[in-house]
């Protein structure tokens, strides 16, 4: 993947560190021993890897997507970020993240923790298969993101924390009940259309068939076509489109296979078209981008 120069440090708690700092809610109070904020902040249209500030390193990542788009690619699986959705990675999963050059993203994003916050994830069905899900564009969803955000600024007395431990209680428990809201059937609807993301993150060296895929979720290939773009942003050929681009990134930066066997890999039987269409993704040829970015495996 194309590496940006890394945008300015994200705010947080009363600090010019880039490593935000909280006491254990364990050692504060039993009131944040359920939810607490560690740090927060918000990145406005911004391309590129996610700050180091701002990853799951100090408790479980929530990134919420205001406008533009990024993606995340968490193992092999990558997942499309558009407007409206939220992003939910506990801490430590390794994981890539950014906002595309295209379409900058801005985004509020909370390291959270606490016992209560497996379960809040639980009811509004994030998995670590599928870490993002579609909240909605609701202005107080990130009205909410902005009330955390400004009493972690405030400063950093308990007062502070348990202010911003409410907020994200209140705006955890506003998903909730708009995810239970959903009809049993748009529900199931978004269940399988998730399912048919995965089948395609498997299967990126096959040919993309909408009707294969519309026929695993039991729809119409039209009435699919137009729930796929809903959720995930885009249409079913652009997300492969950029399934493969970045798995053809991987492959360039993590080994020494040729540019062949790689366009293969990642579905283009022409290497010439490959090329092509990672130029154009990337602004470079794979050789000049495997030149710049490849890593050569420890010893």
């Amino acid at each position: 993947m194309r590496h940006h120069p890394e945008p300015r440090k994200a705010l947080h708690c009363g600090s010019a560190a880039p490593t935000p700092k909280i006491v254990p809610p364990s050692e504060q109070s039993a009131l944040l021993r359920g939810l607490a904020v560690a740090a927060a902040g918000y990145l406005p249209e911004r391309s590129g890897f996610l700050p180091v500030a701002a990853r799951n390193q100090f408790g479980t990542l929530l990134l919420y997507c205001v406008k533009g788009g990024g993606w995340c690619e968490v193992g092999s699986r990558v997942c499309p970020i558009a407007k409206g959705d939220l992003l939910a990675l506990g801490p430590g999963t390794p994981f890539s993240c950014g906002g595309h050059a295209s379409r900058p993203w801005s985004v509020h994003w909370v390291h959270v923790r606490g016992d209560l916050l497996p379960e809040y994830l639980r009811e509004l069905g994030v998995t670590p298969d599928m870490p993002v899900i579609h909240t909605g564009e609701e202005p107080q969803t990130a009205r909410l993101f902005g009330e955390i955000l400004r009493a972690r600024q405030h400063g950093c007395s308990f007062a502070d924390h348990l202010l911003a431990s409410h907020a994200l209680a209140y705006l955890l428990a506003l998903l909730v009940q708009k995810r239970q809201a959903m009809p049993e059937d748009a529900s199931n609807t978004v269940q399988r259309v998730a399912q048919a993301i995965i089948y395609l993150s498997e299967h990126l060296a096959e040919p993309l068939r909408v009707s294969v895929l519309a026929r695993m979720a039991s729809l119409s290939p039209t009435y699919f076509g137009e729930l796929f773009k809903a959720q995930v942003g885009c249409a079913p050929r652009d997300y492969l489109h950029l399934l493969r681009m970045h798995r053809a990134c991987q492959l360039l930066t993590t080994t020494t296979l040729s540019v062949k066997h790689i366009a293969t890999s990642s579905g283009y039987q022409d290497p010439f078209h490959f090329s092509r269409q990672f130029k154009a993704f990337q602004g470079l040829t794979p050789s000049d981008y495997r030149a710049r970015n490849y890593q050569a495996p420890d010893r």
